[in-house]
This record gives structure tokens, C-alpha cells and sequence, in this order.
């Protein structure tokens, strides 16, 4: 009989010709080959790796470092240019097309690094002469990315250095990802320059009261002044006026006696002095310009507004004319708007009353009378007069104003007016004194009826609708300001009695504040002058322009870079950098074969002894419980001639690293 062979697996040796036979069932035992192991074991080789892989690898370890590197190099890059114009083409503005793209590049990146190398270290030290334990290689291998590597430590209960740096090292990729994002943003600024404005005093009396030049105000003045009442609907809810200068606020229509600075209300309540407003000459043609603009407005308040029952308006030329009755006024200067209505102001008792800083007058008194509803040839068809009695002051306010540029060749500019308040200023006159004040300084040549060249132009803005049977526009102005060139019927709808005291006091002062502003020069407020020569002969105050200064801001969008982020940005880059140069490292050193992470690893032979567990328990709970075990990728056949390589636990077991040249199975 032949000597059994052994059955490969632990399987019991059978006889030939064995055989046994029941009822049931009958065995036969059969005779397995013999391999011959040295036919298919594979050539002895030294342990090493390739040149070119050697090569190649270091060359893709040395690339994601250097990717790594240039997150560093770009939150470095954007500290040096904050505060730096972001245009459409400048470089800050391509660096924050790139942050958006940065949040999806760096975590990809952190990961292909962070888990090769956390790998690799695993790798390179079982091959050690100190080796690794079963803990540190389960927590190398489950912390390939950053869910596993905080519930590894969970799983494997780990309380380390090796836990805690890792769940740190994770945590960095988030971070790290949202400073490439937040690390650069483009913000507006606003860099400001000063520049020099200029603009008109408007406490300047009006320039056509000579006889000679009243011819003049026909064209100059006139037409100006019925384009801005026929744009009344327009110029209701507007700081500018048809020509882009700004219009001071009524500020009695804010408070009474405050000298601090007032919010103008932004909607559409703000009341404005004049249709008219003042010219400010030298706007920068781009940019927000900021500034203080001073100036004057006549104001007009009527205690007396009442309705009278007269045959004629009152005669202010005769003797029997009423007197002021303000202690400085004896005589009047009036004019008639046709049949309608009638103006009159009241003029000093002598010359020697001149506007002087340096002492005060009783207010001047204006007068006007309209009938209600129309003339009437016969007598019983007159109608009653509306007669109101007022006085003249002079208010001076400052108001803060933001222009806007509109840019281009032909830009324009938009005026918002932000804070008024009543000027500070103490060269300013007493509010007594007005403009009428300046046509008397004493001398012989101008006559005593000055201001009657205003009157005469303000009565006779419209001469031909009175004669074709319609309301003076004047007239229709007090009833509705956003349509006065219309005709009035009715026996209510033409009395500027209809309005109340305050309402009628402000109108009036509009009408006259823009006769005023047109009388300082018209082709100031209307178009361009040279502002260097804008003098009246024979005036106390000549009309020289007021200077001041302002600020120009431009919209500018600059890169902005957030500090703190970019810290965060530096350390994250520069950790992923050198863990990038570690791992690149560990994989030019480690020559032994990298199995760990795969399936592979079970083929592998070993020479595990020592090891008491159960068969219920889990490959975590392997883990758990034998993680301080420690293993070797080792020699476990020193003492043949060629080695095998193989997974142990002894440490006598000469490692795979320590001896060179040496020829493995």
C-alpha cells in the first residue's frame, strides 16, 4: 500500500480501496495531488521600487504640494493689494474670480493629500524596528477623509495624540476652504478730494431797477421767470430748478428758532423758497460732490389777510396814502398787474437809513390787493378785494447738499439736499434788512423809485391775458401753483383768499425770491457767465462770487482682505504644504509592498501568534481590543536564504527595512 500523502486545509488522509457502504450513504476518500510548491512560487527579488515609480510618484506628491503652496501665495498676493483699485481688468478683480473657485479646488486638494499621507504614515511604520500598533494602523486607515476620521476615534474609543491631531488636521479642510472664499472681497469706497465751488451771494439787490436796463429785464428776466411758473407742477417736488441749480428749503416750515442742523424730509413736503434756485458753478463731471450751501431768501409773512369792500385797490402814490406805520417807512413804491391786483412796498423816510451790520430797522411792509373775481366795468359788479398787510425779513440758510454726476461728455448732475439749518454766520445783517435795503446807499444818482423797476416787471409778465378775458397768472399761482398760466372761473376759485395766511405768504415770497435771483444775474442762474465780473455800479455790495470748498467723491470698488480669514488661509495651506512634503517622504523610504486599505492584505502570509479573541466579535471590535497590539511587516524566515515577508507580531523578526539587498519569496 502507498504512504498517504497529506490532504491539503487539515483534511483527514484516506485509504485506497477504503470504502464503506450503508444503508444511507457510502464514502470514498480520494487521493489529492502533490503540488510542487517550488514550480509556482514566484523568482526571489530584492525589495525595491522602480525608478520610474519612484520618479513619477515623488513628481505627483511634489505637485500637490506646490498646489498647495499657491493658496498661500494667493492670500499673500491679496494682503498686498488691499485698499487697491478693483476695475474690471486690474488684478484684484481676476484674484476674486479665482476665490470663487477656490472653494471646490481646496478641499478636493486636502483630501488627495491629507489621505495619501495619513496612509502612507501607517505603511512606513509597521516596516520600523519599533513598528505600529493594531490602533495606530486602524486610525491611519479610517482616517482617509474627514467623516471617518472622527468616527474612527468614536469606534475605536481613542483618547491620543494621533486622534486628536487628525480630527484637527480634518478640520482645517472646511476652514481652509471657506478662507479661500471670504479672504478677498470687492467693496465700494469713496476717496474724496477737495475742490473749490463757486456760486452767487443772493443777498444782492436786484440789478434792472435803472430805467435803462428795465428794457433788458423784458427778455433777460421775464422769460425766465414765466417758464419757471408754467413749471411749477414740475418744480413742486424738486430741490433744482429748470436749469439744474439748487433750491434753498423754507425753513420757517421746519421748526421756528432752532440754529442746529434739521433733516430735510426726503419725501415730497419740503417747501422751497424759490422756483429759482442758486447756481453753484464747478461741479466736478464725475464723482458725488459734497458741500455747505449758503445763502438768503426773502421770506414773507402776513398777519393781516382779510377781504375788503372798496370801489379801487388803494392809491399808494397820493397823499392820502395809508403810512407803514413801522417807524422807518414813509412813503411806497407799488405797482398795478393790470385791473387784477396791486403791489407795494414801503420805502425808508430818508437815504440815511442804509443797511448797515451794525444796527437794525423795523421790518418793510408789502402790500397786495386783488379782486376776488375779476373787474367789472359797471360798479355794482365789483367784487370784493382780498387785501393782505405783510412784513419782509430776510432769512439766511445753510443747507448740506450731495450732487451726483451723471458722467460723459454732457453730464448732469442730480442735487439732493440732506440737513438745513439756519446760518451761524455773524457777518450776516440783521433779518430786517433785505435786499430792497442795498438800492440805498446814499447816492444822488439813483432815484427814489429803484425797486419800482421790479414791480413793473412782476405786474407785467403776462400784458395780453388780462385783455383776452383770463386770470393773471399771478393771480392763479396763490389758488394753484402747479397750473397758474389757466383761466379761473367761478366765484371762489379766483381769490387767493381761498388759501390760508401762511400758505399765501409762502407763494408770494417764491414769486418774489425768483424775480430776485433772475435780477442778480440772468445768465448765471440760466447759463454760463464769467463769474469773475459780475459788478453793479453804484451798489454797496457788489456782486463778486462766493468761493467755498467741497468735497469730490468717486465710487470706486477696491479689494478688501479679510485678516482674519487670511490667517486662517496661511495655516491651512501651509499645514497641507508640509503634510504634502511628509507623505512625499515616507513614500520614497518605504520600500516594502503597500497592501494596507485593501483586500489584498488577507493574501498576505503572517505570523500572528499571541492573539486570544473571540469569533463573534467584529472587525471593529478586533480593532478595539487588540489596538495596542503591535505588528511588523517583517522577516519571518531570517535564517533561510531567502526571506518571506509576512505580518507579525514578534519582535525578534528581522523588519523589512533593515537588511539591503536581501531576496524575498
Amino acid at each position: 500500500m502507498r504512504q498517504s500523502k497529506s490532504a491539503p486545509y487539515g483534511a483527514l488522509p484516506g485509504e485506497e480501496n477504503y470504502s464503506r457502504t450503508s444503508e444511507f450513504q457510502s464514502y470514498t476518500a480520494i487521493e489529492l495531488p502533490e503540488i510542487d510548491d517550488q514550480k509556482y512560487r514566484p523568482q526571489p527579488q530584492p525589495l525595491k521600487v522602480s525608478q520610474l515609480d519612484r520618479i513619477s510618484r515623488l513628481l505627483w506628491d511634489l505637485t500637490l504640494a506646490i498646489v498647495a503652496l499657491l493658496f498661500t501665495v494667493f492670500g499673500i498676493w491679496v494682503s498686498c493689494i488691499d485698499g487697491k483699485p478693483a476695475g474690471p481688468d486690474s488684478m484684484g478683480s481676476k484674484l476674486f474670480e479665482v476665490s470663487q473657485y477656490a472653494p471646490t479646488v481646496f478641499p478636493v486638494l486636502f483630501a488627495a493629500i491629507a489621505g495619501s499621507s495619513i496612509k502612507s504614515i501607517a505603511s512606513w511604520r509597521i516596516q520600523t524596528t519599533g513598528g505600529a500598533t493594531i490602533g495606530l494602523v486602524e486610525q491611519c486607515l479610517g482616517s482617509q477623509n474627514i467623516t471617518g476620521a472622527i468616527l474612527t476615534q468614536i469606534r475605536l474609543r481613542a483618547v491620543n495624540f494621533v486622534a486628536v491631531f487628525t480630527i484637527l488636521l480634518w478640520c482645517l479642510s472646511p476652514l481652509g476652504s471657506q478662507a479661500s472664499l471670504r479672504v478677498i472681497s470687492i467693496v465700494p469706497s469713496y476717496p474724496g478730494n477737495p475742490v473749490e465751488l463757486t456760486t452767487l451771494s443772493t443777498f444782492t439787490p436786484y440789478q434792472y431797477g435803472y430805467h435803462q436796463m428795465a428794457t433788458e429785464a423784458i427778455t433777460s428776466v421775464a422769460n425766465p421767470m414765466t417758464a419757471s411758473l408754467a413749471a411749477g407742477r414740475i418744480l413742486a417736488t424738486r430741490n433744482q430748478d429748470l436749469w439744474g441749480n439748487i433750491r434753498p428749503p423754507v425753513i420757517e416750515n421746519l421748526e421756528t428758532n432752532s440754529t442746529g442742523w434739521m433733516n430735510a424730509p426726503q419725501n415730497d413736503n419740503l417747501t422751497y423758497a424759490s422756483l429759482v434756485g442758486m447756481p453753484v458753478i464747478g461741479l466736478p463731471g464725475s464723482g458725488n460732490t459734497s458741500f455747505t450751501l449758503s445763502g438768503s431768501y426773502l421770506s414773507v409773512s402776513c398777519p393781516v389777510f382779510d377781504t375788503i369792500h372798496t370801489l379801487n385797490f388803494t392809491n399808494f402814490t397820493g397823499s392820502s396814502a395809508p403810512s407803514p406805520g413801522n417807524g422807518d417807512d414813509c412813503s411806497w413804491t407799488s405797482a398795478w398787474g393790470g385791473y387784477q391786483f396791486m403791489i407795494a412796498i414801503s420805502e425808508p423816510c430818508s437815504y440815511s437809513l442804509n443797511a448797515s451790520m451794525t444796527r437794525t430797522r423795523n421790518a418793510r411792509k408789502l402790500v397786495w390787493e386783488s379782486w376776488d373775481r375779476g373787474y367789472a366795468g359797471a360798479i355794482d359788479d365789483r367784487s370784493p378785494i382780498t387785501r393782505a398787510i405783510c412784513d419782509i425779513t430776510t432769512t439766511y440758510v445753510d443747507s448740506n447738499v450731495t450732487c451726483e454726476s451723471s458722467g460723459g461728455i454732457q453730464s448732469t448732475n442730480t442735487c439732493n439736499l440732506s440737513s438745513v439749518r439756519r446760518s451761524v454766520d455773524e457777518s450776516h445783517f440783521h433779518k430786517n434788512w433785505t435786499v430792497f435795503d442795498l438800492n440805498l446807499p446814499g447816492d444822488p444818482e439813483l432815484p427814489k423809485s429803484y425797486n419800482y423797476g421790479l414791480l413793473d416787471i412782476l405786474t407785467t409778465l403776462y400784458p395780453y391775458v388780462e385783455q383776452n378775458g383770463g386770470l393773471q397768472p399771478l393771480i392763479g399761482y396763490f389758488i394753484d401753483p402747479y397750473n397758474p398760466v389757466v383761466d379761473f372761473f367761478g366765484e371762489n376759485l379766483m381769490s387767493p383768499k381761498t388759501t390760508t395766511p401762511k400758505v399765501f405768504g409762502t407763494r408770494l415770497s417764491q414769486i418774489f425770491n425768483s424775480m430776485l435771483y433772475l435780477g442778480v444775474s440772468p445768465s448765471a442762474f440760466t447759463g454760463s457767465v464769467n463769474m469773475t465780473k459780475i459788478t453793479q455800479k453804484g451798489s454797496q455790495i457788489k456782486n463778486t462770487p462766493v468761493k467755498f470748498m467741497a468735497k469730490n467723491t468717486h465710487l470706486q470698488n477696491i479689494v478688501k482682505c479679510d485678516r482674519p480669514w487670511l490667517a486662517v488661509l496661511i495655516v491651512s495651506s501651509v499645514v497641507i504644504f508640509c503634510f504634502a512634503l511628509v507623505g512625499a517622504y515616507l513614500h520614497l523610504i518605504t520600500i516594502a509592498p503597500d497592501l494596507l486599505g485593501s483586500i489584498s492584505v488577507v493574501l498576505l502570509q503572517n505570523k500572528i501568534e499571541g492573539i486570544v479573541g473571540s469569533s463573534t466579535w467584529s472587525s471593529d471590535e478586533w480593532s478595539k481590543n487588540t489596538r495596542d497590539t503591535k505588528l511588523w511587516l517583517g522577516d519571518v524566515q531570517p535564517e533561510t536564504d531567502v526571506g518571506c515577508l509576512a505580518l507579525t507580531t514578534v519582535a525578534q523578526d528581522v523588519p523589512a527595512g533593515s537588511v539591503k539587498q536581501r531576496l524575498y519569496y
